[in-house]
């Protein structure tokens, strides 16, 4: 919940400015995106930022390819969503390079994705334009769901995930993700490795039929 990142409170935890940031403000208590990206092992040729999605070009130097993050905070009130969804289609395709868009959509894909209720109407959007664009939904362990709302009993949802284009899991073959623990946040923390999990299927994908 950042209007401005000022260099002082980036160093703070980059004391020898090892990483190039860039990062989204924040709109109130939604909204903001912050992206490092360690130049030891990467160069950014380019970086696009929209509404919800801040996107940089990044040169692998250790495979000599291309590649995109897109970093990704969907929209957090329904009226928004749409407009979040389009957004999100329209970055993918114009990825020429292999990317992929990880963060918290604010969207389930699945009932299963929830401990209780029905899924949002907005879900059924969000799996046309991952069947669409022909991603891969990269397979988390540790647990179903990433999000709690701190209730007795709780809300449980699975809000944040990694989608990857097939040229990305081509370059990654068995990436996947590990939920942490939660400490201070009501999300919780994951991180993409790229060792195979004891699991044969590392990805979910719709077949066109």
């Amino acid at each position: 919940m950042q209007q401005v990142l000022e260099d002082r409170l980036i160093r703070q935890f980059d004391p020898m400015q090892a990483w190039l940031w860039k990062w989204i403000p924040s709109h109130g208590k939604s909204g903001g995106i912050l992206s490092g990206i360690n130049l030891e092992f990467f160069d950014v040729g380019s970086f696009h930022e929209g509404q919800f999605i801040l996107q940089l070009n990044l040169w692998d130097k250790e495979l000599k390819r291309k590649w995109n993050l897109l970093n990704v905070y969907g929209a957090a009130h329904d009226e928004n969503r749409r407009e979040f969804l389009a957004e999100l289609a329209r970055f993918c395709y114009q990825s020429d390079d292999p990317f992929i868009a990880g963060g918290d959509f604010n969207l389930v894909r699945f009932n299963s994705e929830k401990n209780k209720g029905i899924i949002n109407r907005h879900s059924f959007l969000f799996n046309a334009v991952i069947d669409g664009q022909e991603l891969l939904d990269l397979h988390m362990v540790g647990g179903k769901y990433t999000w709690t709302n701190n209730q007795d009993p709780p809300t449980l949802e699975r809000l944040d995930r990694c989608l990857v284009s097939k040229g990305w899991e081509n370059l990654f073959p068995t990436a996947f993700l590990q939920k942490l623990p939660r400490e201070m946040s009501d999300h919780n923390p994951l991180i993409l490795s790229g060792t195979a999990p004891p699991l044969t299927k590392l990805s979910f994908r719709f077949e066109t039929s």
